[in-house]
């Protein structure tokens, strides 16, 4: 399992090699220990412009997902990617009653879902699984780590 981790702020810092560590306990606890992604924090700029570029909404969106292949029909080497967009992260923290950590830690956990097979977005009952599994990784990750700088 590998975890590529790539970093385009300017404001903020981050932990590399906890937030790798706490990538790789995402994928063991979502039961694919074996696969790698890459993970990439971003400002609001270049996540506005990628949303825009994949999914034709004009603004800075919290994550992103990039699946490389059907999760369902392959072995799960390298999933894809997964873009982190920490401003607007920070800024909905404490929306949702979370530490800025806690809320790269779910927006993680949900992206890497994503890359998974899980689609919040398909119907009611897929939301209701995805949004399950994505609450008892993170419980089974609580406390957690400094992920910021």
């Amino acid at each position: 399992m590998a975890v590529w981790l790539r970093t385009h702020l300017r404001q903020t810092s981050v932990r590399p090699t906890t937030l790798r560590r706490v990538t790789q306990s995402v994928l063991q606890q979502a039961e694919h220990p074996s696969a790698s992604l890459s993970l990439t924090l971003v400002g609001k700029t270049r996540m506005q412009r990628l949303n825009r570029t994949f999914r034709q909404r004009d603004y800075a969106t919290d994550v992103l997902a990039f699946p490389m292949q059907d999760a369902s029909q392959s072995s799960l080497a390298f999933v894809g990617d997964v873009v982190i967009c920490v401003p607007v992260a920070l800024s909905q923290a404490s929306r949702f009653g979370n530490t800025p950590d806690e809320e790269i830690l779910r927006l993680l956990i949900h992206g890497t879902l994503h890359l998974l097979g899980y689609d919040h977005e398909t119907t009611e009952q897929e939301a209701k699984r995805m949004t399950r599994k994505e609450q008892a990784i993170f419980r089974r990750l609580t406390p957690v780590p400094h992920l910021l700088a």
